[in-house]
């Protein structure tokens, strides 16, 4: 062999040799799939730790618990019609029990820098004695569950946080509600203190923070209730003042909306519904900034969360609970900012994406509603197919009109609601979609469908999912659904 050819020749004889050691890393198994489940702790202790943590793991494959450190979401006393009975444990009646908020321990060295505090939880409430976060570790850990924190802010904490009617928003008259401020230094101290409170006292693997709630302009034109839109705190509109908005003229612009709106009731204006909310718009533009600064306010609490968590433990996940509004029917949430934009603080999104239910609300909370404000001049059938078209949806594969109350939304729907997360996020951030089913409606369970169930959990997967977290609540889960998503998960890493 010429000498000018025997470099080239050992160069290949080294990849030759290289081979086996690449072909036994390629075959080396991918890690697990995020697979993990919101669970309330009341389902723990009353099912027991150990059998619990077992049925999860043998029927859903978890390999995350999401359990709630704090629940400030509303009343946790549900009917028995609503209960999974089919677990192990016949599951014990909720009414009339008084449950903690709290269920971790609060250390008040970490709330200095606010007025706010947690409920105080003494002997008069069921398990006061426990300290779950730290029962549950060791047995997570022994299956290999992750162990995350889960706070859903909501309508409780006027009824169980100290000092709390400090911090809660105004109305375009100045009232106060009972919904607190995002813009109130107090508040965002309060749940900074609550995160670093958590992880310097727990061993946590990561947190999912979210909250319930719509802006003052959908609010008005999507209302749940006739309150007038909020807030106009003196903190609110000091930020506007600071990004050239005009409080005075924000608010007579939302009052001349909300005015509006509620004239609807008993008259149509002569030019058109649509054309008069248009009018409005137009002659007060700072009711879009002034909604958009809502939006803006949430999200630096949301990074403020983040940071308090990353001071302390910094690989762990911190991620936001996007409730069902915001991802498949607000579009006003989505114009206003998209996922990439809030990946610098976000380890993963978690969009709700519950197909079962989504008939029923889209008919009731969504159709219905519009039709009293801003769509009264189009049929429902015509706003369902507006709807379809805006969101993307296949509307020869979802419900129709007379469907609604009674028939799910398809597989379909989670693929594609997950493909358009996980391009909004520019894969800057993780899409954990929220797969739900035997979620209620109107007091009584929507059953889930298994087979449904595990081309939900396949198709989010197939749009690029990087986890799935199985909801709504497990107190609601049934065995045969449960197994179903365990199924997908198997069947999946099975290839």
């Amino acid at each position: 062999m010429r000498p000018e050819n025997q470099p080239a020749r050992r160069a290949f004889l080294k990849g030759l040799a290289a081979l086996p050691a690449v072909s036994a890393l390629a075959a080396e198994p991918a890690p697990p799939r995020f697979n993990g489940i919101q669970i309330a702790p009341v389902s723990l202790l009353d099912e027991g730790i150990d059998r619990c943590l077992d049925l999860l793991q043998d029927t859903a494959a978890i390999n995350c618990l999401m359990l709630y450190s704090h629940t400030y979401y509303g009343d946790m006393h549900k009917p028995p019609q609503l209960l999974a009975t089919d677990h192990g444990v016949a599951p014990k009646l909720m009414r009339g029990r008084k449950f903690p908020a709290v269920w971790v321990r609060t250390h008040e060295q970490f709330y200095k820098n606010t007025s706010l505090r947690h409920q105080a939880v003494d002997s008069t409430f069921e398990f006061a004695g426990r300290d779950l976060f730290a029962e549950v570790l060791g047995p997570a850990r022994k299956r290999g569950m992750k162990l995350y924190a889960r706070i859903l802010e909501g309508t409780g904490l006027g009824q169980s946080v100290a000092n709390f009617s400090t911090i809660v928003t105004r109305d375009i008259y100045g009232r106060p509600t009972n919904i607190p401020c995002w813009n109130h230094p107090d508040y965002k101290n309060w749940w900074t203190s609550t995160a670093e409170d958590l992880f310097r006292s727990y061993e946590l693997d990561g947190l999912q923070w979210g909250a319930e709630r719509m802006g003052p302009l959908m609010n008005v034109i999507l209302p749940w209730n006739n309150d007038p839109p909020a807030c106009f705190c003196q903190h609110c509109e000091a930020r506007a003042r600071n990004h050239g908005i005009d409080p005075a003229r924000a608010r007579r612009g939302f009052e001349d909306l909300y005015l509006y709106v509620q004239s609807l009731a008993s008259a149509k204006p002569p030019d058109g519904v649509f054309t008069g909310f248009l009018r409005v718009l137009l002659r007060y533009p700072e009711i879009l900034s002034w909604e958009y600064q809502y939006r803006q306010a949430r999200e630096e609490m949301q990074q403020a969360i983040f940071h308090a968590v990353k001071a302390v433990k910094p690989e762990a996940e911190v991620g936001w609970h996007v409730d069902h509004q915001p991802s498949s029917w607000d579009l006003v949430y989505r114009a206003e900012m998209t996922f990439a934009e809030m990946a610098p603080y976000s380890d993963f999104i978690k969009p709700i994406l519950y197909h079962d239910v989504l008939g029923p609300r889209i008919r009731n909370w969504y159709l219905a509603r519009f039709q009293r404000t801003i769509l009264g001049e189009i049929s429902l059938q015509q706003s369902l197919d507006l709807y379809y078209d805006l969101f993307g949806y296949d509307k020869t594969k979802e419900p129709g009109l007379d469907q609604l109350n009674n028939t799910g939304f398809s597989p379909d729907y989670v693929y594609r609601e997950t493909k358009r997360c996980k391009a909004s996020a520019e894969n800057k951030t993780k899409i954990y979609s929220g797969i739900g089913f035997d979620v209620p409606w109107d007091n009584n369970t929507i059953p889930g469908n298994p087979d449904r169930i595990y081309e939900c959990v396949r198709k989010a997967f197939e749009a690029g999912a990087s986890g799935i977290v199985v909801s709504r609540e497990y107190e609601e889960m049934r065995v045969p659904n449960l197994k179903a998503v365990g199924r997908a998960i198997r069947d999946l890493a099975a290839g």
